[in-house]
């Protein structure tokens, strides 16, 4: 058995092949194929232990050491099962790119993001707080219809974890820079191209491993920059926060957060 990381993600939102040199230790990637219904992304899976019956379809003879979750948009979903899951406290990193959305409490705005259904959520977020994990969560400014947008559930995580203080970095971000590009769409209005000389950052959130990277929209609709967000927001992230994270720890160091299952 060959020991190594692993990294799990779903074709919608996956593992692009150019962060894979970022990761200094034995990695393995594995994209799964998107589920017909997101509400079970994890079905045919031991739920007890999803990335251990993951591992062993797709990376057989894999002895995990460290494990993180990637979602994008609608994959995002599965982060959430993956965290009420018999893995949810094995987890080293969770990684969610503007897709983290809940219902409102009593389906009212006014009331916010549904405490029980951000509960998993914030339990990581916690665990995150004091460097135990890592978690990034990133949001464009899209306002969807009817359920708590990217922006309200991190803003919930960060106003909750510190007291609803000011956006602050402790410790800092690495450089977190993209080299202007355009987007271009048909989605939501008719054919357009977005210009990005840069990203739209709002002041960054850190605390510890838990780190909130919120971007402006440049497009009325928001469409390009969900789509900027899955592009290149996400491999940043992969490189920066995730490589980062692994090069820098052994894991066989007890004091690294290790994959027990």
């Amino acid at each position: 058995m060959a020991e190594a990381d692993v990294v799990i993600a779903w074709y919608h939102g996956q593992i692009p092949e150019s962060v894979k040199p970022a990761f200094a230790r034995p990695t393995k990637f594995i994209n799964l194929p998107n589920p017909d219904n997101w509400g079970q992304a994890l079905e045919g899976f031991n739920f007890g232990s999803p990335a251990a019956s993951i591992a062993a379809k797709y990376a057989p003879g894999t002895t995990i050491l460290r494990v993180a979750y990637l979602g994008f948009s609608a994959s995002c979903q599965g982060l959430a099962q993956v965290l009420t899951s018999g893995d949810g406290g094995k987890v080293d990193a969770i990684l969610a790119v503007d897709g983290l959305h809940v219902g409102y409490l009593n389906k009212q705005r006014s009331q916010g993001p549904n405490p029980a259904s951000m509960a998993p959520w914030f339990q990581f977020a916690v665990r995150a707080g004091l460097n135990d994990r890592l978690f990034v969560d990133t949001h464009s400014s899209v306002v969807p219809p009817g359920y708590a947008s990217t922006t309200e559930t991190a803003n919930y995580l960060w106003d909750k974890l510190t007291n609803a203080s000011p956006a602050a970095t402790d410790p800092p971000v690495p450089d977190l820079s993209i080299p202007p590009t355009s987007i271009t769409t048909s989605v939501n209005g008719p054919t357009r191209t977005v210009q990005y000389p840069a990203p739209q950052w709002q002041p960054h959130k850190r605390r510890g491993g838990l780190v909130i990277l919120g971007c402006d929209d440049l497009d009325p609709t928001g469409t390009t920059d969900h789509v900027y967000q899955g592009k290149y927001v996400l491999p940043l992230v992969l490189t920066q926060f995730l490589a980062a994270r692994w090069n820098a720890m052994d894991p066989h160091d007890l004091g690294a957060s290790l994959y027990t299952g």
